[in-house]
């Protein structure tokens, strides 16, 4: 014989109860899942700007995966210049770095230079890849390099290296809007020359992106009027949002807080 099963129905005075003690504990917050992210760096730099004032750490202490690969020939890796790089060099270096720690569903995150070192990566490994931050960088098209988006003042630079073949000298900090003479001091002393071919290789990118999320953020310290443009055309497209920050185009050096902030919501 069935059971015969009867609602329970609460009294008024165990309803109004159980509705206080809800109330009391405010409403319910969905706790965002732990991100995976890949930080790299601009021309010069090494994974190192991403340490300096703590913006990897405060990342995971927040309970994200956060790793910060230096792409050859830069940074600690200085020493590997001699046997020659180009952007391909480094589109691998990061292809390799993510294979290697088996890393998914990452939040790439590119900034200056960096923007075309993963427009490179996204293509090569598009199924890894969850979102795409594009941080006060450069987006360049399929068959486009950065010297395609470089500013005049430093393209008579970047052309007399290429044809003497020697390294890119790094550009004066004052030109990025770095004021703060300890944050100038310190990034001058890490600094490193940087192989001509990494600008004028022109990147292999999707000719169609994929549709996961991407983001811009521009530093509007930094007076670079072709960075201003690849905001004001993805405020236009529905895959990207936007963001602005005021501060230095070296922000996690200059506006740690704010930058850890915006990469822990940026979509």
């Amino acid at each position: 014989m069935a059971e015969d099963k009867k609602e329970q129905l609460k009294s008024p005075t165990q309803t109004r109860r159980e509705m206080t003690r809800i109330a009391a504990q405010g409403p319910s917050v969905k706790k965002e899942k732990p991100r995976t992210y890949v930080l790299v760096h601009g021309a010069w730099h090494g994974g190192w700007v991403w340490n300096a004032k703590g913006v990897a750490a405060a990342l995971r202490a927040k309970g994200h995966t956060v790793t910060t690969p230096t792409l050859t020939g830069i940074g600690e890796r200085k020493g590997n210049a001699a046997a020659g790089y180009d952007l391909e060099t480094h589109v691998q270096d990061i292809v390799d770095h993510i294979e290697m720690e088996n890393l998914q569903d990452i939040h790439l995150v590119g900034w200056s230079y960096g923007g075309v070192v993963v427009t490179g990566v996204l293509a090569r490994i598009t199924e890894r890849v969850k979102s795409v931050i594009y941080f006060d960088a450069f987006v360049p098209d399929d068959g486009q390099s950065l010297f395609d988006y470089a500013e005049p003042a430093v393209r008579p630079t970047m052309l007399s290296c290429k044809a003497a073949n020697k390294f890119v000298p790094p550009i004066p900090m004052s030109v990025f809007g770095v004021k703060d003479p300890a944050v100038i001091e310190y990034v001058q002393a890490r600094q490193v020359d940087q192989a001509w071919q990494t600008y004028f290789q022109p990147v292999k990118a999707l000719k169609v992106r994929p549709n996961i999320p991407h983001a811009y953020i521009r530093c509007t310290d930094f007076d670079n009027p072709s960075f201003d443009a690849f905001l004001e055309k993805f405020k236009k497209d529905p895959l990207f949002t936007t963001y602005v920050l005021k501060t230095s185009h070296h922000a996690m050096l200059t506006a740690p807080k704010e930058t850890i902030e915006l990469l822990a919501k940026a979509r």
